[in-house]
């Protein structure tokens, strides 16, 4: 359910941003998933969810991809902030487990790619 809510943002966020190119069609769709965030667990449902939020807009039938982007965290045991590619890492510096930190978005809209 959380994913289909973040999706229909996405497309809100499409048709904003193509809000002053009447009849322009995205092609591609790419986003900036923060590593923090249990979306990346399961993609196809992210894909799936922005199929579904998608249906029946101008973002119908584009592709989406997806591109995981560090995250930081916090080590408890070094008492120090860390980045972090995925949420289930060690600490680099001493191997204990983080705290997630300040993961900032979510999901961000990178780019848009347009259809001439």
């Amino acid at each position: 359910m959380h994913e289909l809510h973040l999706m229909a943002q996405v497309v809100k966020a499409v048709e904003s941003g193509l809000q002053g190119a009447p009849g322009a069609k995205p092609s591609v769709i790419r986003l900036k998933v923060n590593a923090l965030s249990h979306v990346l667990a399961d993609r196809s449902s992210l894909q799936t969810a922005f199929a579904l939020a998608a249906r029946g807009t101008v973002a119908e039938g584009a592709t989406l991809e997806i591109f995981p982007v560090s995250g930081e965290s916090w080590c408890p045991c070094c008492q120090r902030r860390v980045t972090i590619a995925r949420p289930d890492e060690s600490c680099p510096t001493c191997g204990e487990g983080i705290f997630a930190g300040d993961e900032g978005p979510e999901v961000v809209v990178h780019e848009i790619t347009v259809e001439e």
